[in-house]
């Protein structure tokens, strides 16, 4: 199948199925009409029987001893009063009782709500509203006590990472996960729940689509998240049967139980679970755990890779053969950095090169992902997410709602049979978001002839000028980023007078840079500023060492605390580096 469209609209003409077999689409969206998450899990994991299902700090689960447990955690649930369609909240990371509990809830019919880690007091207070029992990390038990201690929540389960005593407070409400396993002694009934179309299967917390602060919980159900099973099989992902998968990330991101939990175990891969999110971490973790397949932002491959480029050229010895399916996901980045470390791929022995990704939690995580046989040519100055999953329809709409051709930004909405429900107790956002069958990413994108996609940042991420004209901040960056000497760059918006336009840009330098020569780039960036945008005035620099820094939570570009950043800036006056200071205005 080849399919050259040089017109037409790419959700019509889908040119991304060239890179898939002829039967692709019947196979990704083909799915059981009456089989819950657990019944289609259930089967794999004895498909697979003889391979690990867990591994966590050394110790090994096999898919034996995992359905046991999984049967354990029903009665337990069952035993401690949980019913069908109830909303059980959960905070904290992915450990490996998690994965059984999972899987537990969905059988008898019950719904986690995996809350968002960095949530608010009055967020979980309505995120909770439903909830009578909740789980909850002990170590993260001062930032929800207030709302968990109210007598509306009528058990606590405890999860440690440790066998120390846990931290919070003594009582009945209060079980730790032992104790709590154990009342699975005590029920004799039916476990497994009769199929009901829709019903939701798991609550994710939204970031892509999130405006204003509030929290929105993406609810899946059995259908949603299984279609995601199918389509990821489907797209040629790089899972297989005996490879290892790395979980670091909290249960709240969809990429964590989609890709690097459900689409394992699915399978036949060993989830290697290690909920540590650093950048040290992961530099342990891929070098030392040898996962096949591992997920993380640009940013925390950015530091991995200098890290391994440095010891690279003092002498130090790699090898990375086990590397199958390492995925760039969560933020975007630059095409002289994926350049760059695909040949540090190269030079370690790495059978494949860096994979691009792209997917929201309102689609339960992937959307697209590069291919061995569909991969992107370089040619633009933004890294391409790669081509929609089979099975996903896409297509990118100008401000109007009229789809745009091949090359032309707009946002990108995707139709897919894995799109949520709804955002749990919003239907007006809810309603915001999906579209005539459509969900609406709230992001700047392109799809080329061939259906590669290209996100050029978030549509929110734009400065309004005095005449009203809209300039996308992301668009700043990239004509800064186009010199030689600029390694990274962001820019932001500073509180102004109204009627006023502060934009700093944030900037790393190339390390050739020296310092006799920073005026005369800053000059010439401020010049080349002026001819793309005339009312544009970047009023002051602020200079970072190696990498733009990046929040320890969400492991992508840290823009709050760059935009509360109010002194370390400079700007060049009659000539010379003059320091800047800012006011900060919450």
């Amino acid at each position: 199948m080849n399919i050259e469209c040089k017109v037409g609209l790419p959700s019509k003409e889908k040119p991304w199925l060239k890179y898939y077999e002829k039967d692709v689409w019947e196979r990704a969206t083909s799915i059981p009409s009456n089989k819950t998450i657990w019944d289609v899990i259930e089967e794999s994991l004895y498909k697979y029987i003889d391979i690990p299902a867990i591994e966590y700090f050394g110790k090994v689960t096999t898919r034996k001893e995992f359905i046991a447990e999984v049967y354990e955690w029903a009665k337990a649930f069952k035993a401690l009063g949980v019913k069908e369609n109830e909303i059980v909240s959960y905070y904290g990371p992915f450990l490996p009782d998690t994965a059984s509990m999972i899987f537990a809830m969905n059988m008898i019919g019950a719904c986690p709500y995996f809350l968002k880690l960095a949530i608010g007091s009055e967020a979980l207070a309505q995120e909770t509203k439903d909830s009578h029992i909740a789980i909850v990390f002990d170590e993260m038990w001062e930032n929800v006590k207030k709302e968990f201690s109210k007598d509306r929540f009528e058990k606590i389960l405890v999860m440690s990472a440790t066998d120390a005593e846990i931290i919070i407070p003594k009582g009945e409400k209060y079980i730790p996960l032992k104790k709590a396993k154990k009342y699975a002694d005590t029920y004799e009934g039916d476990l497994k729940v009769d199929f009901i179309p829709g019903r939701p299967a798991f609550i994710t917390s939204s970031s892509g689509t999130t405006v204003g602060g509030i929290v929105k919980g993406t609810v899946a159900t059995n259908e949603s998240v299984i279609s995601q099973l199918y389509m990821g099989c489907a797209s040629g992902t790089q899972y297989y049967p005996g490879d290892r998968c790395l979980n670091h990330f909290p249960p709240t991101a969809s990429t964590s139980l989609n890709g690097l939990f459900l689409m394992a175990l699915y399978n036949g891969e060993t989830v290697v679970i290690d909920p540590r999110v650093t950048e040290d971490d992961f530099y342990y973790q891929i070098t030392k755990l040898k996962p096949n397949v591992a997920v993380s932002t640009g940013s925390i491959w950015e530091a991995v890779f200098d890290r391994i480029e440095r010891e690279l050229d003092s002498g130090k010895k790699f090898d990375f053969s086990h590397a199958r399916g390492w995925v760039i996901g969560g933020e975007g980045t630059d095409t002289h950095k994926v350049l760059k470390w695909n040949e540090i791929m190269k030079r370690t022995k790495a059978p494949n090169l860096l994979f691009n990704g792209y997917g929201c939690s309102e689609v339960f995580s992937a959307a697209t992902e590069e291919t061995v046989s569909a991969r992107c040519d370089y040619s633009k100055q933004i890294m391409s997410v790669g081509i929609p999953y089979a099975g996903m329809t896409m297509g990118v709409f100008d401000k109007n709602g009229a789809e745009l051709s091949y090359n032309k930004r707009g946002e990108l909405r995707i139709k897919s049979n894995s799109s949520m429900k709804e955002y749990y107790g919003k239907p007006d956002y809810t309603a915001e978001v999906i579209k005539d069958g459509w969900i609406c990413t709230g992001d700047l994108a392109e799809i080329d002839e061939n259906g590669f996609v290209y996100i050029w940042g978030r549509i929110s991420d734009k400065a309004v000028l005095a005449d009203g004209k809209e300039v996308f901040l992301f668009d700043i960056a990239n004509k800064i980023k186009e010199k030689e000497y600029i390694d990274d760059a962001i820019v932001l918006e500073k509180p102004a007078e109204q009627g006023n336009v502060n934009l700093v840009a944030h900037i790393v330098w190339d390390k050739s840079v020296e310092e006799k020569d920073i005026v005369g780039y800053l000059q010439e960036i401020n010049e080349d500023i002026k001819n793309f945008e005339p009312e544009i005035n970047l009023c002051a620099y602020a200079f970072h060492d190696v990498m733009l820094p990046y929040s320890p939570t969400t492991l992508k570009k840290d823009k709050n605390k760059m935009s509360k950043q109010i002194d370390g800036y400079v700007q060049v006056e009659n000539g010379e580096l003059e320091k800047v200071k800012f006011l900060y205005c919450d």
